[in-house]
């Protein structure tokens, strides 16, 4: 479970700048909601509203930018030009910073990295407990500390000396830790993990990269997926997938052909490969065969028979929905957190509205789901607590500030979207007068 996010001195944030879902003392709805997570508590659902330009979106890719470099390794795969705050001279020479404390196999650990676009300034990896934090690696410039008790077997002075020599200015030591020293380093190997692999992060362009391979190989999941879909009235009466063997005449696409090679490196493993019109066929090498798998749409004609559609005849809304039943599956099923911009896009506020409120009411989910969005209609307090409800809105720097619906003194029986929409909680876009603009 994610438990905060803290941002400096990046994209529009230029102080450090906290989000977090930790439940507040205020708001007493919804108990399904908040999971013990070590010594704390955590609320297992966060809707994050502001106007265009606040900087909403830019607190996911400060998640994103986190998690490419944790999983890059080094610094060099990037260009950092106007990353930086750059609305304030001074923030410009100063170094990035990002912050993130987590809950994973029974623990909650704090990351924190400085890092300017060449090197990384400081880094600390803490074992964050109920009375007293312990530290379990700390890295000030080539400076490097250990703490050899808690981070696992192997780990002496010799070797403490040698990464000061091996880890370049440019590198993470958490990545580096946590790749290719897993066995020696096994607790930083979890952080590692989490941040690059088990945080699930959804940007608009997304795509349903492998639900054809898991909607033939989970049958939970197919199952679910099959008795969701229909309930939205879209006219998909179920998903099929649809496999075959392919021949040396059905590969003919050079980049078909890069796929197919990469699944028989990686047997047993589906790769992805779309199509001109955006379909997505997973390729999967298995016991000497190349099997190709797709999803179709089954729709229901007047005289009642079945009628398939590829899944790019659909409309965007249509595809968006099936985009997200890996995510409602495993937030309802599994401990996976989904970081979401834009939930609402191509869907209708009454579907969004329906989907999120199956979460919100479940009494089993084991997931946390976290997004941004414009859609007012999910400012209900039915669905939602009050500190569940974050916005973002600039200050007269044109940085980005975050707070709760929390802070304010809400009834339990407010309408809190009207609220909203007239300005009560902030937020929202400040428009010109049109008359006064003559237009």
């Amino acid at each position: 479970m994610l438990l905060r996010l803290i941002a400096e001195n990046i994209l529009s944030f230029k102080e450090a700048t906290e989000f977090n879902t930790f439940p507040s003392s205020k708001s007493q709805s919804h108990d399904n909601h908040k999971i013990e997570c070590g010594h704390a508590n955590v609320l297992r659902m966060s809707a994050i509203y502001g106007a265009n330009g606040a900087g909403k979106s830019n607190l996911i890719k400060v998640l994103e930018l986190l998690q490419i470099m944790v999983t890059a390794e080094t610094l060099n795969k990037f260009k950092f030009y106007n990353m930086p705050f750059m609305l304030t001279p001074e923030n410009i020479e100063k170094p990035m910073g990002i912050a993130i404390e987590f809950y994973s196999n029974k623990k909650v650990f704090y990351y924190h990295i400085e890092f300017s676009p060449k090197e990384v300034v400081t880094e600390e990896l803490l074992l964050s407990q109920k009375n007293k934090d312990v530290e379990l690696f700390s890295r000030n410039g080539s400076e490097i500390s250990i703490n050899s008790k808690y981070v696992g077997k192997g780990i002496n002075t010799q070797f403490t000396d040698a990464l000061k020599r091996i880890v370049r200015p440019d590198m993470l030591l958490l990545s580096f830790l946590g790749k290719y020293y897993s066995e020696e380093a096994s607790v930083v190997s979890d952080v590692y993990k989490w941040i690059a692999f088990k945080l699930q992060i959804v940007l608009p362009n997304y795509k349903y990269n492998y639900i054809p391979d898991l909607l033939d190989t989970n049958y939970e999941f197919a199952k679910m997926t099959n008795f969701v879909l229909p309930e939205f009235k879209t006219g998909v009466k179920q998903l099929k997938v649809k496999k075959r063997i392919l021949t040396d005449e059905d590969i003919t696409d050079e980049k078909y052909k890069r796929t197919i090679e990469l699944a028989k490196n990686n047997p047993n493993v589906p790769q992805r490969f779309v199509t001109k019109l955006g379909d997505v066929i997973n390729i999967l090498y298995k016991n000497g065969q190349i099997i190709s798998k797709t999803i179709v749409a089954v729709h229901t004609n007047l005289d009642g028979r079945e009628v398939e559609f590829s899944i790019s005849d659909e409309s965007d809304g249509t595809r968006r929905l099936i985009e997200y039943m890996p995510l409602l599956f495993d937030i309802i099923n599994r401990d996976s957190v989904y970081v979401v911009d834009e939930i609402e896009r191509s869907l209708h506020p009454i579907m969004i509205k329906d989907i999120i409120r199956k979460i919100s009411e479940s009494e089993t989910a084991k997931g946390q789901l976290i997004f941004t969005t414009h859609e007012s209609c999910l400012l209900d307090q039915s669905i939602f607590r009050p500190d569940e409800i974050w916005f973002a809105q600039k200050d007269v720097e044109q940085a980005t500030q975050l707070y709760p619906l929390s802070d304010f003194n809400i009834h339990k029986t407010a309408n809190i979207e009207n609220g909203y929409l007239d300005g009560r909680y902030g937020g929202i876009p400040f428009l010109s007068n049109l008359k006064d603009l003559h237009w």
